[in-house]
């Protein structure tokens, strides 16, 4: 009896195992599968980034809009940053009322298009007033009202249901000696920004002139999700010594992923190369982005099929080599 149980288990046994052994079998094909989803879910997105400035919030919309033989924005850009506010005085944030007047509705227009074509929006706070660029209205805000200007931005950013902020707050001459506080505030700022599921972007100038500039970058880069060089037409990918796209890109380091470089929308031409060879540098290396000023596309060669598939090929991570 003892004998014939023994036969039963070892039985049992072998048919269990032999079952155990098929459904791995079977499964295989769904884990790799899975897998290949999983890559797919997972692949790498070059940020590319443009910006609606206040004084052209139309002219932006229609060119968002806009397909180029079946292409366009929609296809190519990754953020699409709103500069319509600026800090006050006691440290709060308002918008821009120069020009034509800008409230929720424009901003809903825009963040529901960027929902429709998984685009993120971001909140842009600029520190120009009717005399220019003000600093001094900049280190208001983020140095003596630091507290209640953070707490604001996060704020205002939930409240309107946007992606994140973009800080691009320019002064022009010296000003090493409120580095430490901007830094400060880009910590302060990022992590408040991080708890909510929010991003945070900044505007550097391209070399070590005016603030924030190159000379941050290292300290700045390990607390934001990208950071945008505003060289323009300044740069460029045939350029030598610090107007180099190598020479940028060299300067960030380890973080060279979170920079954007900044091309002007503007012109097709620019120190000494064509909008598609510098579009093609950039194409060449993506472990850079493309930030573009501005959404007005004011130059023709910027609202043409050619010029989008080049830039959503950017987006997607492609190397390709775009005949002229």
């Amino acid at each position: 009896m003892a004998e014939s149980c023994l036969q039963i288990i070892r039985k049992r046994t072998s048919w269990f195992f032999l079952l155990a052994v098929k459904l791995l079998v079977v499964s295989l094909p769904l884990y790799s599968l899975g897998t290949e989803n999983g890559i797919k879910q997972h692949a790498k997105i070059t940020r590319v980034m443009t910006w609606v400035p206040p004084y052209a919030t139309a002219k932006c919309k229609d060119r968002l809009d806009e397909s180029f033989k079946g292409v366009g924005m929609k296809d190519g850009l990754t953020h699409l940053g709103l500069q319509f506010w600026r800090p006050t005085k006691k440290g709060q944030i308002e918008l821009v009322d120069n020009f034509k007047p800008i409230d929720d509705s424009t901003i809903n227009n825009f963040r529901k298009w960027g929902n429709a074509h998984h685009v993120r929006v971001l909140l842009c706070i600029y520190n120009v007033t009717q005399k220019g660029w003000n600093w001094n209205l900049a280190k208001n805000a983020f140095g003596h009202n630091q507290r209640q200007f953070i707490e604001v931005l996060v704020s205002e950013t939930i409240r309107l249901q946007l992606d994140g902020v973009d800080i691009d707050f320019e002064g022009t001459g010296a000003g090493e000696r409120d580095k430490q506080a901007f830094l400060d505030f880009i910590k302060k700022l990022a992590l408040a920004l991080k708890a909510k599921g929010k991003e945070l972007t900044i505007n550097s100038f391209a070399y070590n002139w005016n603030a924030p500039n190159q000379g941050w970058w290292k300290m700045l880069l390990p607390y934001v999700d990208a950071l945008h060089v505003m060289g323009y037409t300044q740069t460029g990918s045939k350029s030598s010594g610090w107007k180099s796209y190598d020479f940028i890109k060299s300067a960030a380091g380890k973080f060279s992923h979170k920079l954007l470089i900044g091309v002007p929308s503007h012109t097709n031409n620019w120190e000494n190369g064509s909008v598609d060879e510098h579009l093609q540098w950039i194409a060449n290396d993506s472990s850079v982005g493309l930030a573009i000023w501005d959404a007005q596309l004011k130059d023709p060669e910027w609202r043409t099929e050619k010029i989008w598939q080049m830039i959503s090929s950017i987006r997607k991570g492609e190397t390709l080599n775009f005949a002229k």
